[in-house]
């Protein structure tokens, strides 16, 4: 039987102001699936059952769910993309039980929510899934709409561009930076590094205000929102990118706000409960890209 282990969630939305206005890519045997546990690279342990629950530390005016309903989040450790959901569902103070996926091993769960591509996240509500983490953000926050602060903006206009940079973000940054990790020749490496770099650029100059005089604490502006929570799946990866690529993405003096912006968004108490460790992120990455090698 797999261990169960217990966390606590949150009793109240962490990282956003009450008064703020509101897939898992799986390629050459890389999968990107997320989980605070640190899990040895290479176990041969059963994918584990993590249990988060919303402590009632403090009287609430509104129930963390409505009688009757579940959230179940099917994941990996590793998932940016599960990540995301799981920030989206702390920052709006809702419980759920999150199952930790081996994806060498799927389980019949997994398959059954999900028969189309097999892939995680997976959010399941009351026993009925729902499938690719940018879908399951904006549910979580329609669905709940009266639990928490907002993901997205009120203004209709702010919300298109926000669902337009978290577009960007898959298609510019993760889908490159995989590219750039998997490269089999300088070539290939030395094309999805430079257009990487480039979406890393343009996300820096994004925390810029609108006049480009000051700098916006988080992309949502004086709090979290949507987009922070997208490319926050992302953070440890773009971190170990030094160490997996060979390439500095980061630079104190090329893109100082997004290292702010990382270290802020990284103590938010919602996100201290799940990030990934980077040292355990860069060890299992580096031995599924040896073994991506071997196979070509």
């Amino acid at each position: 039987m797999a261990p169960h282990v217990l966390a606590s969630a949150l009793s109240k939305p962490i990282g956003f102001r009450q008064s703020a206005s509101l897939d898992e890519v799986r390629s050459g045997g890389l999968r990107f699936g997320s989980s605070h546990l640190l899990l040895a690279v290479g176990s041969s342990l059963p994918p584990l059952r993590i249990r988060t629950a919303v402590a009632a530390a403090e009287t609430r005016t509104e129930p963390l769910l409505a009688a009757g309903d579940e959230l179940k989040v099917l994941g990996t450790w590793r998932s940016p993309f599960a990540l995301r959901v799981r920030l989206a569902l702390n920052f709006k103070g809702l419980g759920y039980e999150y199952l930790e996926e081996d994806l060498d091993n799927k389980s019949d769960l997994l398959l059954q929510s999900n028969p189309v591509t097999k892939k995680l996240p997976v959010l399941i509500h009351n026993g009925v899934p729902i499938c690719e983490s940018l879908v399951i953000l904006e549910y979580i926050d329609e669905k709940f709409a009266a639990i928490g602060p907002s993901l997205l903006p009120a203004d209709l206009y702010e919300r298109a561009m926000a669902r337009f940079w978290a577009t960007y973000i898959d298609s510019k940054l993760v889908a490159q930076w995989l590219k750039m990790f998997r490269a089999n020749t300088d070539k290939e490496k030395a094309e999805a590094t430079r257009e990487t770099i480039e979406a890393v650029e343009t996300l820096e100059g994004l925390l810029l205000s609108a006049d480009g005089q000051s700098k916006k604490p988080f992309f949502g502006g004086d709090d979290p929102g949507y987009v922070d929570v997208v490319l926050a799946g992302m953070i440890a990866w773009m971190q170990g990118t030094k160490a997996l690529c060979g390439v500095e993405l980061l630079d104190a003096a090329k893109t100082p706000l997004l290292l702010e912006w990382m270290e802020r968004f990284a103590e938010l108490d919602a996100a201290k409960l799940i990030m990934p460790d980077l040292d355990n992120l860069v060890e299992f990455a580096k031995v599924k890209r040896a073994k991506m090698m071997n196979q070509n």
